[in-house]
């Protein structure tokens, strides 16, 4: 009988909100990749991932490298509307949360467990915004002393 007590205190105490497939989608449209690495790395540490949650990180830092440097690489010629880069990467941490999450995310909602809401996926986003917007102002002012 105490057995399963502990082992039903120890369940609860697992057991946390995640974010679903908008959420990373709508984060990442505000706040850029690293939100999209944030949110799924997140979701993976309540499912027990801790290795997945470690590499979500590094493929959104190394996502968010390779976005705003390719960004900076784009001729101005080219006549890309500003919104069409942040619409693609947003689809496409939608599309990577439903791949490898997707199964995880419906079990955790058939079981009753919640969400986070959505201020904080507003919040946290618009926190990773400023975050990136630093990192960029200062990769800027580096490059910019190295080409001067």
């Amino acid at each position: 009988m105490e057995f399963q007590e502990e082992q039903q205190i120890q369940q609860v105490t697992l057991v946390a909100p995640i974010y679903n497939a908008n959420h990373v989608r709508l984060g990442t449209f505000l706040g850029g990749p690293l939100i999209a690495g944030y949110f799924i790395a997140e979701n993976y540490k309540v499912f027990g991932d801790y290795g997945k949650a470690k590499a979500a990180w590094i493929y959104a830092i190394a996502a968010t490298i390779v976005i705003f440097g390719g960004v900076f690489l784009i001729p101005e010629t080219a006549h890309i509307p500003n919104y069409v880069i942040p619409i693609a990467y947003c689809w496409i941490a939608y599309y990577l949360t439903q791949h490898f999450q997707g199964a995880q995310i419906t079990a955790h909602a058939t079981t009753g467990e919640g969400f986070f809401g959505w201020g904080r996926v507003v919040l946290i986003s618009l926190i990773g915004l400023a975050v990136t917007i630093v990192f960029l102002a200062i990769a800027i002012i580096a490059t910019d002393g190295l080409t001067s």
